[in-house]
């Protein structure tokens, strides 16, 4: 008796998990897409202009290679101000505040900036097991796509598309290293901009 009075307690309680996850994961997912809604276009604007500046930075280290010279310490240069341009673009078009609210679009933020500080810290192993192989730039379309991947889960499964791209782009990029830079900047220009116009869609009401 005791023991079925015990299963039952279990088996109420993993439906009472269950759809407070579901419940979770949609309000969420809601909430993206009511700022999205609301935001008067400015996250479509916001990410072709960052989709353009990674572009940009990356055309330039690009031009910058040379497969003679290990490595160039104006490409971390170009990263930064990279970076910078990223940041007073988001301010110029998203707004004051873009990065912290709402919540949804903070949490995306969090994990571009924990994708930037992984990125880093490849090129950075690289650097100290020595520079025979330029692996590390490979390695960070395994990283882009893990970042594709975990917002699939959080918000739609859509994002496994440029998952599955960015895991392309890295056996491209490890098979033609001497265009590796071309070929991610490249690739997420066309994620970039692919989300933009989903984003566009969205903020004209259109699904």
């Amino acid at each position: 008796m005791v023991e079925q009075l015990m299963e039952q307690d279990r088996c109420a309680s993993e439906r009472e998990v269950e759809p407070a996850a579901l419940d979770w994961k949609a309000a969420l997912g809601a909430e993206l897409d009511r700022a999205i809604v609301q935001g008067g276009g400015r996250w479509s604007r916001g990410l072709m202009a960052v989709a353009w500046i990674h572009l940009i930075a990356f055309l330039v280290c690009h031009a910058l290679h040379s497969p003679s010279k290990d490595s160039d310490p104006r490409h971390i240069l170009v990263w930064f101000i990279e970076l910078v341009a990223v940041f007073v673009a988001m301010r110029a078009v998203a707004g004051r505040g873009w990065f912290w609210s709402p919540p949804a679009i903070h949490l995306v933020g969090r994990l571009w900036l924990t994708l930037l500080i992984l990125s880093f810290s490849l090129s950075t192993l690289n650097a100290t097991i020595g520079w025979e192989t330029l692996w590390f730039k490979a390695a960070w379309g395994t990283l882009s796509s893990f970042f594709f991947a975990v917002l699939a889960w959080l918000y739609t499964p859509r994002f496994l598309i440029l998952a599955v791209q960015m895991y392309l782009t890295a056996l491209l990029m490890a098979r033609f290293m001497d265009w590796n830079n071309l070929i991610y900047g490249v690739s997420w220009w066309l994620a970039l901009m692919g989300i933009a116009w989903t984003v566009r869609r969205r903020e004209r009401g259109v699904a």
